[in-house]
């Protein structure tokens, strides 16, 4: 939980510090693609919607495809941004340069940098939004990948009751 915590702190720390920079991205929403296998997928006239439930420890675990890649996230309204692991950006073909790791944070290993990087787009079940503003935390400073404000405030709306999530384009 302190791990959590201070993930949290994290990204909502290095977002306060990038914002000014990162203001000009615009986010948009995207096209109807297929369902999710951890949540279901429904669309309703105009709108597609995806409801995940809470694990047993209350996180909401999402499958995401971001630029063409499957990676392991955490949904979590209460980070700013989309934050990813240093290791699961190289991965998926984002591998910031040295000089990029200018947003200075603290992590649960202490002060970290982060570089902030624009994801072409992220795709959740038949959710996509293009052109997310994203952070990657430097190797070991974050140990989950968050699905920040940056995604979902690009939705019409999200509902969390109880043990779900609900995610509305």
């Amino acid at each position: 939980m302190l791990r959590l915590a201070l993930s949290v702190a994290f990204v909502v720390a290095a977002v306060a510090y990038a914002a000014p920079k990162l203001d000009s991205y615009a986010l948009n929403s995207g096209e109807w693609l297929g369902q999710a296998k951890q949540g279901t997928g429904v669309q309703t006239s105009n709108y597609r919607s995806l409801t995940l439930e809470a694990d047993r420890n209350g996180h909401f675990r999402v499958e995401a495809v971001i630029n063409g890649r499957r990676l392991d996230m955490m949904a979590d309204t209460g980070a700013t941004a989309v934050a990813l692991m240093a290791e699961d950006a190289a991965r998926i073909g984002i591998r910031p340069r040295d000089e990029d790791y200018t947003i200075r944070t603290q992590t649960a290993n202490g002060v970290s940098m982060s570089a902030p990087v624009m994801l072409k787009e992220i795709r959740i079940g038949s959710i996509r939004v293009r052109n997310v503003r994203a952070l990657v935390a430097q190797p070991g400073a974050l140990h989950v990948n968050l699905l920040g404000m940056s995604f979902i405030g690009a939705l019409d709306r999200f509902d969390m009751k109880g043990n779900t999530l609900t995610l509305v384009q």
